[in-house]
């Protein structure tokens, strides 16, 4: 990588492109951000699924990933204004090695839900470029690291002015980043094959075979209509909810089955075998008055005992960016800063206020090394020493 590289990847969904110029150019000005000359960008990758945005013009001030890395509030108005996740990402070399930084976030109806910001305090300069953010990144989306920092190179891309998003032709634009399908289709209706000749059937050869009891040539398929595109669509969409949903209930009852707690005055603490990666799963042991049955997975012999208490998760965290100051990925320097020295069951730890993505705020507890551990209440409130000091391990 020689130079820096960033931009906000969307699934490939319809959108107005216009729309999005325009939320990105009231943010940035009302930060005071010179857009004058700010274009946003939007590229569609040759063969996955995926747009890629990123913003060009003086506004980035030479370096995109300085850019987004500081701007990502851009991704959670995204994410607002698309049913599924978006990920911002940023990859920067430095000027030496030891000034190499690398992340991404991911973000969904508005929310941080994941992240990574890895530098030099974190990675030995001279780490395989496969230890990197970046690289891990693209293994997920099944990328080639090549694609992220050549933008897309080999795909159609359109640009919107930021001064001037009401101007774009949304309609003209979509059809240019989908030019190629659309002359596939346009070709298909009018008969044509993938070299341009017409697909009628040639005729039947004249033979010893050929006469008039020959049977007659089959017709061509029907073309779906667009009513039954849209109910094969609706059914795999059914049928794909329903998987999610069998997976996610399987995902639950695994979790549900091997609880760790611990009591206080406060109400209870159970350490779910799960990961901060699963809110959907974890929220459920989050509850701030209990007020009818325990969730699933805690005793019923609890009920009485813990109405109109709290119910809290305590969860391993492998990496210190799982967790957010605000809506930027925790770092160790920040850490050191904001935290404070405490002792919790004879282990000298260091504790701050965090937030859990799509949980809320909490404490972070580390040793100064991986695991650390993420509990729902926050440095203020009593903790669950045992149980804390059993996750750290």
């Amino acid at each position: 990588m020689s130079s820096p590289t960033a931009g906000l990847l969307v699934p490939l969904d319809m959108f107005r492109i216009s729309q999005f110029a325009a939320m990105f150019s009231e943010l940035l000005a009302s930060k005071a951000r010179n857009i004058l000359d700010a274009e946003l960008v939007v590229t569609r990758h040759p063969e996955a699924p995926l747009f890629l945005m990123q913003i060009t013009g003086s506004v980035i001030d030479g370096n995109p990933a300085t850019f987004w890395r500081e701007n990502v509030d851009l991704a959670q108005m995204a994410s607002r204004a698309l049913p599924r996740q978006v990920i911002m990402f940023y990859a920067d070399p430095g000027e030496t090695p030891a000034d190499r930084r690398e992340g991404f976030i991911v973000a969904q109806q508005g929310q941080m839900i994941a992240g990574d910001d890895v530098g030099t305090d974190r990675m030995p300069a001279d780490a395989p470029d496969s230890d990197w953010p970046l690289a891990k990144l693209c293994q997920q989306l099944r990328l080639p690291r090549e694609d992220l920092e050549t933008s897309f190179a080999d795909g159609p891309q359109v640009s919107v002015k930021l001064m001037e998003p009401s101007a774009a032709d949304d309609q003209a634009l979509l059809q240019e980043l989908f030019a190629k399908e659309m002359a596939a289709q346009a070709a298909a209706e009018a008969g044509e094959g993938p070299e341009g000749v017409t697909g009628a059937p040639p005729p039947a050869s004249v033979g010893a075979d050929a006469g008039p009891g020959a049977p007659a040539a089959a017709p061509a398929p029907k073309k779906p209509s667009a009513a039954e595109i849209a109910a094969e669509d609706a059914k795999r969409r059914a049928r794909e909810q329903a998987e999610e949903a069998a997976a996610a209930a399987a995902r639950a009852a695994e979790i549900q089955s091997g609880l760790r707690s611990s009591q206080d005055d406060l109400g209870i603490i159970v350490a779910p075998d799960a990961e901060l990666s699963e809110p959907d799963q974890l929220r459920p042991f989050i509850v701030g008055a209990l007020k009818g049955d325990v969730p699933e997975g805690i005793s019923r012999e609890l009920n009485k005992t813990l109405q109109g208490k709290r119910i809290d998760v305590a969860v391993k965290v492998d990496f210190l960016s799982e967790v957010f100051i605000e809506s930027t990925p925790l770092s160790k320097p920040q850490f050191l800063e904001i935290s404070t020295e405490r002792e919790l069951g004879g282990k000298k730890v260091r504790i701050a206020e965090v937030l859990g993505p799509r949980l809320g705020y909490g404490s972070l507890i580390s040793t100064g090394s991986a695991p650390h551990v993420f509990v729902s209440r926050k440095p203020d409130m009593p903790l669950p020493e045992g149980l804390i000091v059993e996750l750290l391990g």
